[in-house]
């Protein structure tokens, strides 16, 4: 948990070509910038795009937030705890 990924895909299809994976936002940040500089220098970003820093998401997070939606006393536990 808090991984944070920038995808580079490929525009005209939006394939994915590489994953790149960060420890924190900024760190995933400045690299699309830097790379983002680079690509247009050398022409790929015509062909090539980065997606901005996403956040990476477990298959353990996804199942337990599929089990707190499904389950109405959690999901009213959730709300508490933040006050929602």
């Amino acid at each position: 948990m808090g991984l944070w990924k920038v995808v580079e895909y490929k525009r005209s299809t939006n394939r994915t070509i590489k994953v790149w994976r960060f420890q924190n936002f900024s760190e995933a940040d400045a690299f699309r910038q830097r790379r983002e500089e680079l690509y247009i220098m050398v022409g790929l970003n015509a062909e090539h795009g980065l997606s901005k820093a996403l956040p990476e998401i477990s298959k353990s997070e996804v199942d337990l937030f599929k089990k707190i939606l499904e389950n109405p006393k959690l999901l009213d536990h959730v709300k508490r705890s933040f006050n929602l």
